[in-house]
């Protein structure tokens, strides 16, 4: 395996190819077909899939437990960059069939730790992707982009009130200001062409997105893990500009799988429109 470590330092992102097994690859894909076999008329009632396909389903892996053996087997295998700031566990997940087909962006503004660590994203592919299905995008170098004065960027769109946890205008602006820094540096955008069982690690400060979803016919099944470090506490907007906002200690509840920790829960929700327990999903 090239020395992926070097390649995240240099670029911000690396490619770790053939990192998970075939086989847990191929049971993480049946367990999703019978999640799918079983839920879609109850997903269908309450129009959460994207042209038949499941999109941005957070913390899929209490349901489907083989996505939970992909996290443990990706942190082994991407230790050297997973770890770098603490032994690192699940704080959350994302599961994609159709593609997140997001303008590139830095996660900073939702992972803010008020420090520059604290968070790596994990994405392990469960299908090829490619430039026809929505493949993953990066822009290398963009790690090492000082940020743009968020001071300015507050003040233009909450002049008078606190930024909130999210707001789409501000983080849209936030990041039209790197791409065009990383424009004016000439950073090259890099489409990650990946086979099932590939493993791409990005920065926390690393601007990435998704291709548009082309060829309908195929899916582009990736499992996301956002990894932090135990009892890492992760903020949002409102507090990542407002930097003189305290940040408490947290104490997180966990699970062991493994030899990794897993954030507690039995709630997966699709789309950020509607959530439902494990319970009423079933585990697969």
């Amino acid at each position: 395996m090239v020395d992926y470590a070097s390649d995240f330092d240099a670029d911000g992102f690396c490619i770790l190819r053939g990192a998970i097994d075939p086989e847990l690859i191929h049971r993480a894909n049946q367990q999703v077909n019978a999640f799918r076999a079983k839920n879609d008329p109850l997903l269908n009632d309450h129009n959460l899939l994207v042209e038949g396909m499941l999109q941005r389903v957070v913390n899929l892996h209490y349901s489907v437990t083989a996505l939970r053996d992909i996290f443990s087997n990706a942190m082994h295998a991407g230790q050297e960059v997973c770890d770098r700031f603490g032994v690192a566990t699940l704080y959350t997940s994302l599961f994609f069939e159709h593609g997140s087909q997001q303008v590139l962006h830095r996660d900073t503004p939702y992972f803010y730790s008020g420090s520059d660590g604290g968070y790596m994203g994990v994405w392990v592919a469960l299908d090829d992707a490619d430039e026809s299905n929505g493949a993953l995008i990066a822009v290398k170098g963009s790690h090492r982009l000082e940020e743009p004065d968020l001071d300015k960027l507050k003040n233009r769109f909450h002049p008078t009130s606190d930024v909130p946890a999210s707001s789409d205008p501000l983080f849209n602006a936030y990041n039209e200001e790197l791409v065009t820094e990383a424009k004016r540096k000439g950073l090259g955008t890099v489409t990650c062409a990946v086979r099932k069982g590939d493993m791409i690690l990005w920065h926390p400060s690393t601007l990435h997105g998704g291709l548009p979803h082309l060829d309908k016919s195929r899916s582009r099944r990736s499992f996301v893990m956002h990894v932090t470090p135990k009892n890492m506490p992760i903020k949002q907007m409102d507090y990542f500009f407002h930097r003189d906002k305290p940040i408490e200690t947290v104490e997180n509840n966990y699970v062991t799988h493994a030899d990794r920790l897993l954030s507690a829960g039995d709630t997966v929700n699709f789309r950020h429109v509607k959530a439902f327990s494990v319970s009423e999903l079933g585990t697969f």
